[in-house]
């Protein structure tokens, strides 16, 4: 377990250095994005990437941590032991797999202890098309005074306002209007941005250097925060589509679980 723990840090930037070990250690090269602003403490902010396998491979495992920035205390620990783990290692080349670590996609949000982004925005909900009109989310413009009311902490008539919109209209609903995401109240929460952010540009120079040549591609985005303590949740998400959904069963198991069965 001691091995285990040590590939876990206490801040970003604890975390970045010991990345940076583990593909110094295994003679990776490290290909490093700088991030425009410093972190908590005025370090340096970076998305770092890792290839190891070959450049020109057509099957292609990307492994990224902190999309959702403090969520990569844990996706940065996972990172650090699969760079240390020679087995797998071996393994993924054994199969013709490349793997592809993408080392904090969010991290002014990990360094900061935050979730999203230095624009406040959650990148899960960023990739959209910015020339045509974005998702709406009319259900979210109803109780976004509610989420952020005008008094802080809450008082009295913003928690019974709350109470009596969950008893009308449902828990399900009320999560579903926060959780959908929006684009019209910047301050507000699961913020889509109005404009494609710092990570989303940045990630899509590191697919197009190291995607070139891939024919399939499989992706573990790691997050936490869901499903019970200790026990790893596969969420699936892709096109509402049946037969991706059971390739994806026989790639990852039957436990795995759909975004479209809510």
């Amino acid at each position: 377990m001691s091995e285990i723990e040590s590939c876990f840090a206490n801040s970003y930037a604890q975390a970045r250095q010991k990345f940076l070990s583990a593909a110094q250690a295994t003679g990776l090269t490290v290909d490093s994005y700088s991030h425009p602003l410093k972190g908590r403490d005025g370090e340096v902010l970076a998305m770092d990437v890792v290839l190891d396998g070959a450049p020109d491979t057509q099957a292609l495992l990307i492994i990224s941590s902190a999309c959702h920035g403090v969520e990569g205390y844990c996706g940065s620990g996972v990172q650090i032991h699969a760079l240390q783990n020679t087995p797998w290692r071996a393994a993924a080349k054994a199969n013709g797999i490349a793997v592809l670590y993408i080392h904090a996609l969010n991290p002014h949000g990990f360094s900061h202890v935050r979730r999203v982004t230095h624009e406040n925005v959650d990148i899960n909900r960023n990739f959209q098309d910015f020339s045509q009109a974005l998702p709406d989310n009319p259900a979210y413009r109803e109780i976004q005074p509610l989420l952020l009311p005008e008094v802080w902490p809450p008082d009295g008539a913003n928690t019974a306002a709350t109470q009596h919109y969950i008893a009308e209209r449902g828990m399900k609903a009320f999560q579903a209007a926060i959780s959908k995401g929006q684009h019209e109240f910047p301050e507000g929460l699961f913020f889509g941005g109005q404009a494609p952010t710092w990570s989303n540009l940045t990630l899509r120079k590191v697919l197009q250097k190291y995607g070139q040549a891939c024919k399939k591609l499989a992706w573990i985005d790691l997050h936490t925060g869901l499903g019970p303590s200790g026990v790893g949740e596969r969420i699936f998400a892709c096109a509402d589509d049946a037969a991706a959904y059971a390739r994806a069963k026989a790639w990852w198991g039957p436990g795995i679980a759909s975004i479209y069965d809510g």
